[in-house]
């Protein structure tokens, strides 16, 4: 005899279920289990991972889900105090399949009741009855219908509920005993064996597992506790009772012993293995099911591909129908259809051709490739891609290899804005029931389950923070709990402080339990399923928060079953390259086709050389920026090279200083075998790509292009059985060919190691692509380009920032907004940038329209009063009319630009346009019109705005209210800055700009001159008060924190509007960077202490300890703070004066005392001009 467990949660039940299912897998087989069932409440997100992990466990996977069932239809209201019925429902085969997942769709589709936490996927019986074929119910848990009719004292229903079931689903109807050691479990048990023996019902024993083994009982509680936002020491909260997990055979037996015979026991126990043996393969996985594409009469798919792509290609190459193509290009394009039709894939690439055709037909930017289907020359003849894969040496085999049976994966960029606009003509297309995005599922990773046990376990933030931030993050991934106490730590004093502290003990302990699983789901950022069938029969789906049609698997799921799943990306750099474009276009009259520019542009290069690379595609950040400095790409394939090698492999083993001496003759190149040089030339004799791998194994050793790829993913995976056969292949190949054995042996041990770094040059071409046009646009199109990335990035105000830094350092001015000259978004205006309309709060999409509807019919805006006149109130009301009057756009409107005076006019101004226009409407003239011009023609409808009337004159606003009117209505300061003003010495204490603090290392001792634009003070738990601050400058703005010692002497400096001068330490948070303040100091009335040198001064060592033995006597204490004042050394060299800062360490307290010591001492000191001019 066995037992098979029917009623078992993993975590897929989020926060629910403490068991993964890879370890679910494994307890089953070491319990010597035959089967096991996956029931996670009213979902099935897992249903497809457990068929893939079972496979050859010799465990039988049943798919399931406890399922919600009401009373009455899920269509109907719901009663305030609605039951819902736990209830087991298992898939008996592949009809019971489909059914399972129609119950699991409707029920979130249409059942969903409930809010919040609270909220449940519920069915009704009426549709239980409608998809009961191949289905097996249980009655659940003591929140089964049947259970509660007991507990309520209703033997009567209980027995109704049965008969019900019994009748819809016969024989594969059960009833469920558990025993978790409550007295409800003993009364509801006695009485299911009464019903079952009455109404001839088999039973079966479960233990509705939420768990592993019974050391994951405080785990589970953990969860539990994170679910619910309670603490684990709270009294009041949902508890467990510790006996939920996956028991033994022998452990079931031991069960219900104190209320029920053990034969009624025992046969309870072999009916779980008669529920198993009932279930049938589901054969749903494996077998590609596409969509239906509508072939054109006349053809098959495979023919309707030869003939678009034939065509494509001739369009590509510039033929005529009569005109033969290219014999290199018709070979490659009838070997790739050749391959597409043995593997069966020609409905995929029309499925593709197909909406990439819509988007370019409806003037949607499209990428010119991604991934290794950049490879492909029919994708290119199909307008999928834009890179010729024939010229860049591109292969197919990497992207679609006849020996490695998979299906291909096309991801598409499209432009941001409008990626909604595909997926919406794909749905369209085949049909709202067979398209949905895809689900993804958040993991709970080492720092962040951390922090959450700490969280219930009632551990002080600090201190979970602090931990948490011991753990390296590698690659985007922090390193797991149970490395960080392994021998091999990567973080010792985390390692210690689990072996000394047995608080942290014990949350480590606890925290390593629950690492890894399921906490939330999400909507995979591209993924879309497209299929033949309605999907609701295939796979089950939901909504997400924003209502979306959703698959309950994830993307790997979805591809196993031969889903068509597709990746639709939104690239905001296709945005902003087509916004450039118009506005080229509207200035110029010419359209520029991205895909055709030249391809060895000097100016290009020039820019890339001297590292203006703010706003360049994937060339931004400070790192990139020097390694271009230092390279000065040439060539598309130099950047399509560099892209490949800016990662963290190839950065680490020190390949980009190589490829760059070798690219200017500073190192000799030199190849293994002359065969390489065709091959390696490219770049400078490195390998870079996984294409140059796969040419080497194809030139040296005879392999096929097929075999080398599989050789390929063999090295990059470090399959050491693998390896060992293929390089025994690669030796004997090589010396067949006349290559030393030796040389061929070293060869493969270099090919492997560079396996591991080497990236896809199908990729890397297609980015270089869309970098090189980016760069292009800014060389040639300076003002357009930084307009476009101003508007693209509107709502990152940091970038904004940055890119408006970057604007001045290239000359071009950002300016206001102007009523008669701003378009929507960020303007071109000759050599100046304005501000969009749209960047003005208080002034809606309507208003906008209207005011550029105006302009261009009859012309600029003469003044408010013509303004006014033009622009009912109804549209343009008076708060949108303050807001462009204080950000700046009416400046032109007034003689002096004077603000204050235009605030003043408007109220007089709108009444009188009110009046004008009311009179309008009645068909009667104006009193002012009549007396303003009586021997003008009346059917002239022109109006002397002179009259219009004006308030008595009134002086403009102060200029330090100009700019907060300015930053509140636009979010930026735009006439001026506060802190643009700053003198030489000032900038010098300010070397890194907030804007760049993303590329400091954590803990980096920094300073920085900045504004606070906002505070916000914070109490502690202990009663102290702290304060978070948000500060800015003129390249960039960030978060900064101030903790209570500090706050408590440094409070009266922190206020809004506050100019300081920080000291601080960069703290890396969850991928966020801000300052946690050290000191501070208020720069408006500040000087710095100026230590004048000469340059032989300067350098003698004498005199520099000297110094620092003067300022060092004059230190503040630790605990003084905001009394700081740095000290500049000035080096004079004949008229020139280069100043250098002392570090803070030899800041002074008292500038008098410092100042006469330091004259004691013989130097020349003094103190500077205030640090603002």
């Amino acid at each position: 005899m066995a037992f098979v467990p029917l009623h078992n949660h993993s975590d897929y039940s989020l926060l629910d279920g403490a068991s993964q299912l890879p370890q679910m897998v494994e307890r089953a087989k070491e319990l010597g289990m035959p089967a096991l069932a996956l029931t996670d409440h009213g979902v099935m997100y897992g249903a497809v991972e457990l068929l893939k992990l079972c496979k050859g466990t010799g465990v039988k996977p049943i798919i399931g889900n406890e399922m919600y069932v009401i009373n009455g239809s899920i269509d109907d209201p719901q009663p305030k105090k609605e039951r819902r019925y736990h209830l087991v429902v298992l898939a008996k085969n592949a009809v019971g399949y489909r059914n399972l997942v129609k119950l699991t769709s409707i029920s979130h589709l249409r059942g969903m009741r409930g809010r919040g936490i609270f909220s449940r996927a519920c069915v009704d019986k009426h549709l239980l009855a409608q998809y009961s074929e191949g289905l097996i119910v249980a009655t659940a848990c003591l929140g089964g219908e049947i259970p509660q009719a007991i507990m309520r004292e209703r033997p009567d229903v209980a027995r109704d509920v049965a008969r019900w079931y019994q009748s819809v689903f016969g024989d594969d109807f059960y009833l469920e005993i558990q025993d978790h050691g409550s007295p409800e479990d003993r009364i509801v048990n006695v009485e299911i064996v009464k019903i079952a023996r009455e109404l001839g019902i088999k039973v079966v024993a479960t233990n509705d597992a939420h768990y592993l083994t019974r050391n994951d009982v405080e785990a589970h509680d953990a969860l539990l506790c994170v679910l619910t936002g309670k603490l684990i020491s709270d009294e009041k909260r949902l508890r467990y009772t510790g006996t939920e997990y996956l028991k033994s055979e022998e452990e079931m037996g031991h069960l219900f012993a104190d209320h029920l015979e053990p034969e009624v026991v025992q046969e309870a126990i072999a009916n779980t293995v008669a529920v198993a043996e009932k279930v049938e393969d589901y054969d749903i996985l494996g077998r590609y099911q596409m969509p239906r594409f509508p072939i054109p009469e006349g053809h098959t798919p495979v023919t309707y591909l030869r003939e678009v792509t034939e065509q494509g290609l001739r369009d590509r190459l510039g033929l005529t129908p009569q005109d033969s193509i290219d014999e290199g290009y018709a070979e490659r394009m009838g070997h790739e259809l050749k391959i597409m039709e043995q593997m069966g894939f020609p409905t995929y690439f029309l499925v593709v051709w197909d909406y990439i055709r819509f988007a370019r037909e409806q003037g949607i930017p499209v990428g010119p490739g991604r991934g290794s289907a950049a490879g492909s020359l029919v994708a290119y003849a199909l307008g999928i891609t834009n890179i010729d894969p024939v010229s860049n040496g591109l292969l197919f085999e990497r992207f679609l290899n006849p020996e490695r049976k998979s299906m291909p994966d096309i991801d598409t960029d499209f432009c941001i804005e409008r990626r909604g606009e595909v997926i919406d003509y794909v749905t369209r297309r085949y049909g709202d029931e067979k398209v949905a995005q895809i689900i993804t599922f958040n993991r709970m990773t080492s720092k962040a389950v951390l922090k959450d046990v700490a969280r219930v376990l009632d551990i002080p933030y600090g201190d979970a923070d602090r931990l948490a931030k011991l753990i390296p993050v590698v690659r985007g991934k922090p390193a797991k709990l149970k490395a960080m106490i392994g021998d091999q730590s990567p973080n010792p004093d985390f390692k210690e402080r689990y072996e000394k502290d047995p608080v942290v003990k014990r949350w480590v302990d606890m925290a390593m339990r629950i690492e890894g699983t399921n906490k939330t789901f999400g909507v995979h950022a591209a993924g879309v399923v497209i299929a033949a069938d309605p999907l609701d029969e295939l796979v089950p789906l939901q909504r997400n928060n924003d209502g979306q049609v959703i698959t309950q698997y994830f993307m790997e799921d979805v591809e196993s079953m031969g889903l068509l799943k597709m990746d639709f990306l939104g690239l905001k750099n296709l945005t902003m390259i087509d916004k450039t474009l118009e506005l080229v276009e509207q200035t110029s009259g010419q359209r520029i086709d991205p895909d055709q520019l030249p391809p060895e542009d000097e100016g290009t290069f020039d820019l890339l050389a001297r590292g203006d690379l703010e706003g360049i595609f994937q060339l931004e950040s400070t790192g990139m920026r020097q390694i271009v400095r230092d390279l000065k790409p040439s060539s598309l394939e130099d950047i399509s090279s560099i892209l490949a090698l800016y990662r963290p492999g190839p950065l680490d083993a020190g390949l980009i200083p190589k490829f760059i001496n070798r690219k200017h003759g500073r190192e000799a190149i030199d190849f293994a075998h002359s065969t390489l040089e065709p091959i390696l030339s490219e770049t400078y004799g490195i390998m870079v790509y996984q294409e140059q791998i796969m040419r080497i194994a194809q030139d040296l050793a005879g392999y096929s292009l097929g075999e080398a790829d599989l050789l390929r993913r063999a090295m990059g995976k470090k399959k050491v059985s693998e390896m060992q056969k293929h390089r025994s292949i690669f030796v004997k190949g090589a010396s067949e060919r006349g290559v030393d054995a030796k040389v061929a042996d070293e060869l493969f041990d270099q090919m492997v190691l560079f396996a591991e770094y080497c990236f896809n040059k199908s990729h890397s071409t297609a980015y270089g692509a869309v970098t090189y046009q980016t760069a292009y646009l800014k060389a040639h199109y300076p003002v357009a380009y930084m307009a476009a990335l101003l508007t693209v990035n509107a709502g990152a105000s940091d970038k904004v920032q940055r890119y408006i830094s970057n604007c001045n350092a290239m000359g071009i001015e950002v300016m206001p907004p102007d009523v008669n000259a701003s378009g929507t978004d960020f303007t071109p205006n000759d050599s100046r940038i304005l501000f969009g309309l749209s960047a003005v709060r208080n002034l809606g999409d309507g208003a906008i329209r209207a005011l550029i509807r105006s302009r261009q019919a009859d012309g600029e805006f003469q003044s408010l009063a013509d303004l006014c006149d033009r622009v009912p109130s109804s549209v343009l009301n008076r708060r949108s009319l303050e807001s462009l009057i204080h950000c700046g756009a009416l400046d032109a409107l007034e003689p002096q630009a004077n603000r204050a005076q235009l605030i003043a006019d408007l109220d007089l101004l709108l009444d009188w346009a009110g009046s004008r226009a009311r009179d309008r409407a009645s068909g009667q003239g104006n009193l002012f019109d009549l007396m303003a011009a009586p021997a003008q023609d009346e059917a002239d409808g022109s109006t002397d705005l002179s009259l219009a009337p004006k308030a008595p004159p009134v002086k403009d606003y102060h200029p330090s209210e100009k700019l907060k009117l300015e930053k509140d209505l636009v979010g930026f300061y735009l006439s001026d800055h506060p802190l643009k003003q700053l003198t030489a010495p000032a900038r010098l204490l300010a070397p890194i700009g907030l804007g760049s603090l993303e590329e400091q290392a954590d803990k980096a001792k920094v300073s920085a001159i900045a504004m606070v634009s906002e505070m916000r003070q914070v109490t502690t738990r202990k009663g102290d008060r702290m304060a978070i601050l948000q500060l800015e400058d003129l390249t960039g703005s960030c978060e900064a924190v101030v903790f209570p010692k500090s706050y408590a002497r440094l409070s009266d400096h922190l206020m809004a509007e506050a100019r300081l001068l920080v000291w601080a330490a960069v703290d890396r948070r969850d991928e966020r960077v801000q300052l946690i303040v050290d000191d501070c100091r208020a720069i408006d009335d500040l000087r710095l202490l100026l230590v004048e040198l000469d340059p032989d001064q300067a350098s003698d060592v004498a005199v520099q300890h000297k110094l620092r033995e003067c300022l060092q006597a004059h230190r503040p204490d630790q605990d003084e703070l905001g009394v700081r004042v740095p000290v500049v050394a000035a080096v004079r060299r004949g008229p020139e004066v280069r100043y250098v800062r002392l570090g803070p360490q030899f800041c002074v307290k008292d500038v008098a005392a410092a100042q006469q010591h330091l004259q004691n001492s013989a130097f020349t000191v003094s103190c500077s001009d205030p640090l603002m001019n």
